[in-house]
């Protein structure tokens, strides 16, 4: 940024605002009175000025203490004068653009008229309105990253501070507000007081955050996305405030929140009395309950709650109760801020473990079915609140009366809140309170409906005195609705609790359906799909994504055929089978255009791109009138939970309709997921973990309507039979599609019914021959290895692989892919013979289809090199993992995680080779480890998997001591995610075990091996009880055996080891020449042989076999038998 860039745009602005302003003076004096709108109009330029001079003084005199930034800050600070420099211009041009129109205006004879008046006269009132917006909202993002500069200015420098300023009033407002702090920037002079210091400190915060709240409402505005890069900014800087570190809250604070203030004030003196007022009283869990029915504001006021004390909180947090599933998946939430693996143990763990002080929200827990006990974090520590329609929750809370009912309101704060949305000016008259009031007491004062109500009169359908009449003819359709439902279902009562609510609804849905525009028809086609949708984290880019990805994927699929066509000729029955497939498709309705908003519509034209502010009109109709909520830190909306039901259920919305709007959620959710190769990185995973809510709602809601459909069918009593939806190619994709998130998602149940529905139907159509059935095969495969069936997961690769051969042929780069995938199966489950076969196969294939430094060969080297691991052929394992690691760095990046699965592999064949080797283990295994937890997580299992291997360098290093302590850490956490009977948990009991046994602890280390081997016979993987692991722990065992002289028991192990590695087609594998060397030792030192010469042939065969010098370090022992340094492993 050039240096002078500040400076001159300061001056710049001010210069030209100057002149302005002189010249709306001169302007005035011509006219026979004050016109209010360039008086308003001056009041901002003036505004504007100020606040230039205050940025150009405060830059001018930066140098004095830049140096004592952080790293952060000045990377902050560096960032936000960048902004600055690109705003000043912008103003400058914008105040020069207005002086030209209002010069224009005067040219043309104005002098009397109103100015307005004169403007709409020329057609040029829209001009200067958007100029004059565009102007305020610049002048407002200055004021904000003023603020921001304050705070950093203020964290470290201490300086000296004055302040100046003056009330600037337009609009009947304060624009800049009272008090401007300007900064007298003067060296390092130090404060009266350390306590004056941070109290000044928090007030800088205090500001910066007011001035953010104050910003979001210009996120909605068209233009708003320009002005999103200087509100993030000034977002980092204000969670650098020293005592909350987290803060996330269903929903954000209404600025019309009124009402309830004594009830705020007791839950406060509840919730965060000093535990030593109390007398002899028990350290507990802090849990309060919020009862009322929905729409009675309960969400609101927990989250106003904890916005006033947010900063007697390290952490603020909040589940969705409505069900366990969205309570595991908000837990996941909390737990990826941790770090932790992303699941409901791990987040409650983390919580009961904080010394910190924390909130817990738990949001919407109104059914009977879920024990809400349950997720309540461990032990006595914590503050949660419960908000819920349930009376039998009450039992929850721990303190004060345990619950507040907001069954009734305060009449006054309705009627407050009514005015306050209908946007009526003060005062307010004794009249007006007096209709409002009738207004509130046929709305059951609950806030949500005088919300809406408000939002409708200020819309202009109708006035304060009409309203009731409007909201009486909704009431009458709503409850002749209500009527008919409770005759079907065969109750008595046809007016509901929420019935209020939804006729205030009905009255703003009519008032969207009375203006005539583009922008309320999209807001009602919104309004319909959104209503089956989750009704949380609706993001933009869901929409986006929704609209546009079928354009990326239609380019890549010609890319494919392209491809396919250039390889192969199709034969006559696969052209037979296409023309099937497209016939069929035709009739199923997949040449019909996707049902979707019409502001969602992408035309096949490369040359239409989407209109992204037209979708941003649509949903700030629906912002506006209160029927979503806005989200602007993660640019995404909401319903709340009534308003989202009144949407499906309203007298317009049949059966049909239902079903329309339905499928265009469903379009959308699977027109946003893309499947491999497209959309690899890790934002796309995170966005489409995201999308579960969506997806398990909408195709929730497709069950109820199809059900719906069937009933109504019955009732009809017709003879005719409802069809089954046809599958068709569209279907079939859909459901691959929404497979992979549930896949992605840990759904593996779910997962794998959706992909054999979707295999049967390839495979009917198109042979099992066909690449899409091949495809889908290989998806299943994977879903079955999730789940434990590794048998039934190999014959699925192998079936593939069959099918791929006969289809493309065994040369082809998708066959060679497969055989190393299958390779990858038979290593797991212990047939080594056969995956070495096959790797080596594939990595002939893939160097010759792709050459030996595309990624997928680079991927079959390491794969194969874990094969020779296996054999103890290290050194040949080493040269595979070496060259795969350097090729891979530079074909995929040091970070990704095939790169760094190639890095943890050469890291433990450095370890078995041992000696020397050892610190380069522990080098590479160090970078794994701290790479995987940074990107995955410290709670992530391949995170684990390097701890483990970190564990085992270090006891081969004689730090036993330090091995052992990080085992028994992350079996802790392996517990917990994973389950005891999990394989990678005990493989590291194994690991420790042997560890305890090294350490001494016989009989300690007998108990544990003992344990492990009966759970690794019940492995999924093992066959007739037999496991790879289970092998290698019997090993271990028979030497803790042989340790303690319990011989006889130590030989008939072993014995026992070698049958099980002939169950496993392993007699050609020298583990089972070591088994029996073992075995002679114990033998010989039980009575008779040579077992320790036996041992040190074999030792001696197995050095030569690795290509190692004769100096290579072995240890050999007496206690311990003889055996290479680093324990190989199985």
């Amino acid at each position: 940024m050039d240096p002078f860039s500040i400076t001159i745009g300061a001056i710049s602005v001010i210069d030209v605002g100057t002149r302005f302003v002189k010249f709306l003076r001169d302007v005035k004096k011509g006219t026979a009175s004050i016109d209010q709108d360039l008086k308003a109009l001056g009041d901002d330029v003036d505004a504007l000025i100020m606040t230039s001079t205050v940025l150009k003084d405060v830059y001018e005199a930066r140098p004095v203490h830049e140096m004592e930034k952080s790293s952060f800050e000045q990377d902050k600070l560096s960032q936000t004068w960048q902004i600055v420099a690109q705003i000043l211009p912008k103003c400058e041009g914008i105040i020069e653009e207005l002086q030209c129109l209002v010069e224009h205006i005067r040219s043309g004879g104005w002098s009397k008229a109103p100015f307005v008046t004169y403007l709409r006269k020329l057609r040029r009132e829209e001009d200067f309105l958007s100029l004059q917006r565009d102007l305020s909202n610049q002048e407002k993002t200055l004021q904000m990253l003023l603020s921001v500069i304050q705070v950093l200015n203020y964290s470290k420098a201490r300086v000296r501070f004055i302040h100046f300023g003056s009330q600037i009033v337009a609009k009947k407002q304060v624009i800049m507000g009272t008090v401007l702090t300007y900064y007298r920037l003067s060296g390092w002079e130090s404060r009266s007081s350390q306590g004056d210091f941070q109290d000044e400190l928090r007030e800088e915060f205090q500001t910066l955050n007011y001035k953010i709240e104050e910003f979001k409402p210009l996120l909605e505005l068209e233009s708003g996305a320009r002005l999103r890069g200087a509100f993030n900014n000034a977002k980092s800087v204000a969670s650098l405030a020293s005592n909350n570190q987290y803060f996330d809250t269903p929903e954000p604070v209404s600025s019309m929140f009124v009402g309830r203030e004594n009830l705020l004030l007791d839950l406060t003196t509840m919730m965060l009395e000093p535990e030593s007022s109390k007398i002899s009283s028990p350290r507990m869990q802090k849990r309060f309950v919020i009862y009322g029915l929905g729409g009675s504001g309960k969400t609101q006021f927990c989250c106003k709650f904890a916005q006033d004390n947010r900063e007697r909180f390290w952490g603020v947090f909040w589940i969705d109760g409505s069900s366990e599933e969205r309570v595991n998946q908000t837990f996941s939430r909390i737990a990826k801020h941790a770090g932790m693996e992303p699941n409901d143990r791990a987040a409650k763990s983390w919580l009961a473990l904080a010394e910190k002080p924390w909130l817990l929200i738990i949001d919407n827990a109104d059914s009977g079915q879920i024990e809400l006990d349950r997720y309540f974090p461990g032990g006595e520590r914590g503050h949660i609140l419960i908000t819920t329609r349930n009376p039998m929750h009450k039992i929850h809370g721990t303190i004060g009366d345990r619950c507040f009912d907001f069954s009734h309101w305060d009449p006054r704060a309705a009627t407050s809140l009514l005015l306050k949305a209908a946007n009526q000016p003060l005062p307010w008259t004794e009249a007006v309170e007096e209709i409002a009031s009738r207004i509130t007491k046929a709305l059951g004062y609950l806030p949500l409906a005088l919300i809406v109500a408000g939002r409708t009169i200020m819309t202009g359908l109708c006035t304060l005195r009409e309203y009731l009449l409007f909201y009486e003819s909704s009431w009458k359709r709503v409850r002749h609705r209500a009527r008919k439902k409770s005759k079907e279902n065969g109750s008595s009562n046809d007016v509901g609790p929420h019935t209020g609510i939804y006729a205030s609804c009905d009255v703003m849905h009519f008032s969207l359906q009375k203006e005539k525009k583009q922008a309320t028809k999209d807001a009602i086609e919104l309004l319909n799909m959104f209503s089956f949708l989750h009704r949380e984290n609706i993001t933009v880019d869901l929409l986006v994504q929704g609209a546009t990805n079928p354009r990326l994927e239609k380019k890549e699929q010609q890319r494919q055929q392209t491809q396919e066509e250039e390889r192969n000729q199709k034969t006559w029955a696969e052209l037979l089978r296409n023309f099937g497939l497209a016939a069929h498709g035709y009739l199923s309705g997949d040449r019909a255009r996707p049902v979707l908003p019409d502001c969602l519509r992408l035309s096949n034209s490369d040359l239409h791109e989407f209109d992204v502010w037209r979708l941003r009109e649509g949903l700030a109709e629906l912002s506006q009138r209160s029927l979503i909520m806005f989200h602007a830190d993660k640019d995404s909306y909401s319903l709340h939970p009534i308003v989202h039901t009144w949407v499906r259920e309203r007298r317009e919305m049949s059966t049909g309709d239902q079903a329309i709007w339905c499928q265009a959620a469903a379009t959308v959710i699977s027109q946003s997921i893309m499947l491999p190769p497209l959309a690899n990185k890790t934002a796309d995973e995170d966005f489409r973990k995201d999308l579960l809510p969506h997806l398990l709602f909408v195709r929730r809601c497709e069950a109820e309507i199809a059900e719906q459909y069937a009933k109504n069918q019955a009732e009809r009593n017709s003879l005719r039979a409802i069809p089954k939806p046809l599958m068709s190619r569209g279907k079939g994709l859909s459901m691959a599609k929404y497979s992979f998130v549930y896949a992605q998602c840990g759904l593996w149940k779910e997962a794998e019914e959706l992909q054999v529905t979707v295999r049967d139907f390839i495979v009917a159509k198109l042979g099992p021959e066909h690449p899409g059935a091949t495809r889908i095969q290989l998806a299943l495969a994977g879903t079955y290895w999730q789940q434990g069936r590794g048998t039934e997961a190999a014959n699925l690769q192998e079936s593939a692989l069959k099918s791929s051969t006969k289809s493309l042929g065994y040369g082809h780069h998708s066959t060679f892919n497969i055989m190393d995938s299958l390779a990858v199966s038979r290593w797991m489950q212990g047939r080594y013979k056969e995956a070495l076969a096959l790797g080596e196969a594939a990595i002939e294939g893939l160097t010759r289809t792709a050459g030996y430094d595309h990624e997928d060969t680079l991927r079959a080297k390491d794969h194969l090199g874990r094969v020779h691991n296996r054999y103890w052929r290290f050194e040949k394992a080493r040269q595979l993992h070496h060259t795969a690691v350097r090729g891979l760095k530079v074909a995929l990046g040091p970070d990704h995680l095939d790169t760094l699965t190639a890095m943890d592999n050469l890291a433990m064949c450095y370890f078995e080779i041992g000696g020397k080797w050892l610190e380069s283990a522990r080098e590479v295994e160090t970078e794994v480890y701290e790479t995987r937890r940074l990107k995955l997580g410290k709670e992530h299992p391949h995170t684990l998997l390097s701890a483990l291997n970190l564990a085992r360098i270090k006891a081969a290093l004689g730090e036993l001591k330090d091995g052992e302590d990080d085992i028994r850490r992350g079996l802790l956490i392996g517990y917990r995610n994973l389950g005891a009977e999990h394989i990678g948990v005990l493989y590291a009991r194994m690991y420790l075990g042997e560890i305890i046994m090294r350490s001494g602890r016989l009989e300690e280390a007998n108990e544990e091996l003992s344990d492990v081997i009966e759970r690794q016979k019940n492995l999924p993987t093992a066959v007739k009880g037999n496991h790879p692991d289970k092998l290698m722990t019997m090993y271990m065992l028979a030497e803790c055996l042989r340790q303690q002289g319990r011989f006889d028991e130590g030989i008939s192990l072993l014995e026992e080891a070698m049958r099980g590695l002939s169950d496993i087609d392993g007699d050609e594998h020298p583990f089972k020449r070591k088994l029996d060397a073992k075995r002679r030792i114990l033998i010989r030192e039980g009575g008779g042989g040579n077992g320790i010469q036996d041992e040190m042939n074999f030792v001696t065969d197995q050095i030569n076999g690795l290509g190692l010098n004769r100096g290579t370090p072995v240890a050999v022992s007496g206690s311990e038998g003889v055996r290479l340094r680093g324990s190989p492993t199985w």
